[in-house]
């Protein structure tokens, strides 16, 4: 009867209040496999189901969505991350969701051009319009270069540009244009923001916060069918392609292509571990700060108004309410009598003693099902991390409980865990109630089932917070140098000769550079050690804010340092970083109110094809090449003549 009585209640209200609504979204690009969730809830019908009449807008690199939607010329546009610039610089956006987890904005350059280093040096660097390629200019900051430098352009011919050699790099996707440089020999680079610390989100579907308020029925239909038609898609694959394929292929991709651009896409939106159009507030927390260190953004709003709220109150008549109040009386009593329901079947699954012992455990212990949701918390659970078993019970505890960057490993673990009824121990950091953080070890288990039950989980964790930054505090002694906190020469000796055994293996390159210190003696001995010290921890965090991310800096010992360069081939320009130290060690330091001023010495040798020699007679070169520089004069490097 009252299953009866829901299905009548809905259908009224259906029959009674049919939603139809025009919308338009505006893509960022010319259509391709990009778009596909578009396409996929245009084409199999999931925005008609919802009353939606959608006209898919195709991009240019002359259209700026972000112009499109607060002129109204669209509805709904695709951005990137630097969606959230606009949105701290003044423009009234609200993002629905990243469908991209990982940004597949790259720079696209000819063989030459490897790094944004090289691209500073000549050529020029095409990029759409505005702020919308703002991630591929953060590189540029991050390796130290000054943005007025670099001779950036607007994309007109895109990859025409590149190959007529009109342009040195060209923004692209890693799923697009590679495939074509492939398929027609062309060598080519990628220069990539995540191989610089800046690893954003891709393809934000956005719209204004004027829409949002006026008809927010509209943005929660037109979001939620686009989710699934992305779901669609990414399972159904070459059937959208075939769409791609005979309707809106613009760009005259082959199917090949287009199965290329599928794949690549795929591992970005990471279906299998992230809901499709998840997005964390605290990596859009850390976004916004890699923005601020390179003063791109001139606002200071509130990051609250940027992300979509779906519980915004929707303007419906009292009659229409009345239907509704009637529908959820209906499903109060059967969710009553399901609980019910419920709840005797565990108790005729789980016996009192074990219901007991669960609530009474020394360990924090949680019972979860499919989709990680809580279905029981204990008193030691709510001790631990301060929510209590109401606030937690029925929400997934991805939600409150595991930190964003925990999130893609804690749910490779949590898998093994549903495969079998084995114990899976792991450890991983969670978050407590007041924003702290805490390190437990969980033990998980999966609990008997019968053939009608919902399979679930009991996990019990344990804090191992002290225990565990203990072990890190001994780790970071052994590898790290006292004073400076840079690595010492033990951890320096292992990475160099992990990399000496994969450039042997591999036929790579590398350099070893030993830097010392020219007049430190006398800085100790008219100044004391304590100024000596002063010096070499100011030095340390100098060399640390130059070297490359792909670089290794160390302190030997004493007024020695040494420097790891990890370089494709022997070829490779070196000397930009050399010079940069160089400067850095003869910039005077102030302590007290005395000048300190010394300057370095620096030797610098070559593992490579030409110059095949061992990992000791490598770092002998430098040291002799070292020696060299100081004849020759000091604050200057040598290369060895041998390399």
């Amino acid at each position: 009867m009252i299953k009866f009585l829901i299905i009548f209640c809905f259908t009224c209200s259906h029959a009674l209040f049919a939603y139809q609504k025009d919308l338009s979204i505006q893509f960022r690009w010319h259509h391709q496999f990009q778009f596909a969730g578009y396409y996929a809830a245009l084409h199999k019908g999931f925005y008609e189901q919802e009353g939606l009449n959608v006209k898919l807008l195709e991009g240019a690199a002359s259209i700026n969505p972000l112009k499109e939607v607060l002129s109204k010329r669209a509805d709904f546009g695709v951005s990137n991350s630097s969606l959230v610039i606009d949105f701290l610089n003044g423009a009234d956006v609200v993002m629905l969701g990243a469908i991209f987890q990982h940004s597949p904005n790259v720079l696209l350059s000819l063989k030459e051009y490897q790094s944004p280093v090289d691209l500073a040096k000549g050529g020029a660097v095409s990029l759409l319009s505005g702020d919308q390629d703002i991630e591929l200019k953060a590189m540029f900051l991050k390796e130290g270069i000054d943005l007025l430098k670099v001779n950036f352009v607007q994309n007109k011919n895109h990859l025409d540009d590149l190959l007529d050699k009109k342009v040195a790099a060209i923004n692209a996707y890693s799923s697009n244009e590679p495939f074509f440089m492939t398929k027609q020999n062309i060598p080519f680079s990628i220069i990539e923001p995540r191989n610089y610390g800046l690893d954003f989100y891709g393809d934000t579907l956005f719209t204004s916060k004027e829409l949002c308020k006026t008809d927010p029925l509209a943005v929660e239909k037109f979001r939620k069918t686009t989710m699934r038609g992305w779901e669609y898609a990414l399972n159904n694959m070459d059937e959208i392609i075939e769409i791609i394929f005979t309707q809106y292929n613009t760009q005259n991709k082959t199917k090949e292509h287009l199965k290329y651009e599928a794949k690549v896409l795929k591992k970005l939106i990471n279906p299998e571990f992230v809901q499709i159009g998840h997005s964390n507030p605290g990596r859009w927390e850390h976004i916004v700060g890699a923005y601020k260190m390179f003063d791109f953004i001139k606002g200071n709003r509130n990051l609250d108004d940027f992300y979509y709220n779906s519980e915004q109150k929707v303007d419906l008549t009292w009659f229409y309410i009345y239907i509704a109040l009637a529908v959820l009386v209906a499903f109060v009593f059967a969710f009553i009598a399901y609980y019910i329901f419920s709840i005797n079947k565990k108790l005729e699954k789980v016996s009192l003693r074990h219901k007991i012992l669960f609530q009474n455990s020394a360990s924090a212990g949680i019972v979860w099902r499919e989709g990680y949701v809580v279905t029981d918390w204990n008193a030691q659970a709510q001790k631990m991390f301060g929510w209590s078993g109401d606030e937690a019970i029925g929400r997934s505890f991805f939600d409150f409980l595991v930190p964003q960057d925990e999130e893609l490993r804690v749910e490779k673990n949590l898998k093994k865990v549903l495969q079998n009824y084995e114990m899976h121990i792991f450890i991983n950091k969670n978050y407590t109630k007041d924003g702290k953080v805490v390190i437990c070890e969980w033990h998980n288990t999966l609990l008997p089932q019968n053939n009608e039950d919902v399979q679930e989980v009991v996990s019990l964790a344990i804090d191992i917070t002290q225990r565990y930054l203990e072990d890190e505090r001994l780790k970071k002694q052994a590898n790290h140098d006292a004073l400076t906190l840079l690595h010492n020469r033990y951890h320096f000796e292992e990475v160099l000769q992990k990399r000496y055994s994969l450039a042997k293996r591999y036929n790579l390159a590398f350099g070893v550079a030993f830097i010392d210190l020219d007049g430190f003696k006398a800085i100790n001995d008219n100044y004391g050690h304590s100024a000596g010290d002063y010096l070499l921890k100011t030095l340390a965090q100098r060399f640390q804010k130059i070297v490359r991310q792909e670089d290794t800096i160390a302190r030997l010992g004493g007024d020695e340092f040494a420097l790891l360069l990890n370089i494709h081939d022997e070829n490779e320009p070196y000397q930009f970083v050399l010079s940069r130290i160089l400067e850095a060690a003869s910039k005077p330091v102030k302590y007290n109110e005395h000048e300190l001023k010394i300057s370095a010495s620096v030797g610098v040798s070559f593992y490579s094809t030409q110059n095949d020699v061992g990992v000791e007679e490598l770092l002998h070169q430098a040291d002799i090449s070292m020696y060299e520089a100081k004849k020759s004069g000091k604050n200057r490097y040598f290369v060895c003549k041998e390399c």
